[in-house]
């Protein structure tokens, strides 16, 4: 017999030993049971607990690495717009006007020249016969001196002969005290000259008893403004004829 086999026969036998001995380990007897004989005491203890105040915890400042870059261009601003009032045209200030005073004295009556006379102007020269006019004062006044501020108004109209187309004309005044002085108003003849402008016309003349504010200058003229006393009187013609 060889050494190797023995050594498994060997190897064998000592297996099956182990094996034996571990199969005749006796068994362990069951622990007896316990019976509980009292009833158990449960204690309770109560607990109250105090709940915390909630705290908030801020959280840490992160600062920039790098700083804030503000922009360096401010927009322009424009202003509101806005309407003018509207202009106002000034108020013109009218100048202060003496009120015209009130009369009433009645109407002149004119009697020279006579109507529809004739008066010959030569056709040269610068010349001719003056013009006396002469009229009865209304009754109110007469022949008597009267109130600086009042007289009349003489108005002289000329038309050519033949077309009443108007080639002049003229207004003159003079004041009651002096018509009674001169009984007359003298129309100077170079006037009368230009009244039919080179040609033969009808002049026709009339008076108004007026009120001035200012009185008379004597000189054919008024001081003032004026306001009429009476209706005009009736027109007459002067028969105005050039040779």
């Amino acid at each position: 017999m060889s050494i190797s086999k023995l050594t498994w026969i060997i190897a064998f036998a000592v297996l099956v030993a182990t094996a034996s001995a571990c199969s005749s380990t006796p068994a362990q007897a069951p622990l007896p049971t316990r019976v509980a004989t009292q009833t158990p005491w449960i204690i309770y203890m109560p607990v109250t607990s105090t709940p915390e105040p909630a705290t908030v915890t801020p959280l840490p400042t992160v600062t920039p690495s790098q700083p804030t870059r503000l922009p360096t261009r401010i927009p322009p601003t424009r202003a509101p717009a806005t309407k003018p009032p509207p202009t106002k045209a000034p108020v013109a200030v009218a100048p202060t006007v003496t009120p015209a005073p009130t009369c009433n004295y009645g109407t002149a009556e004119p009697y020279f020249p006579e109507n529809n006379v004739t008066r010959i102007l030569n056709a040269v020269g610068t010349q001719g016969p003056a013009f006396e006019f002469k009229w009865y004062p209304p009754a109110a006044l007469g022949m008597n001196t009267a109130d600086p501020t009042v007289g009349y108004r003489i108005d002289i109209t000329s038309r050519r002969l033949g077309t009443g187309q108007v080639v002049g004309g003229d207004v003159v005044y003079v004041s009651q005290n002096k018509y009674i002085q001169d009984k007359e108003y003298v129309y100077p003849g170079n006037k009368v000259r230009t009244l039919g402008a080179g040609d033969n016309a009808a002049v026709t003349w009339q008076v108004t008893v007026v009120k001035t504010t200012g009185g008379f200058d004597d000189q054919g003229g008024k001081i003032g403004s004026e306001v009429s006393c009476g209706a005009p009187s009736t027109p007459f013609i002067i028969q105005l004829t050039f040779q």
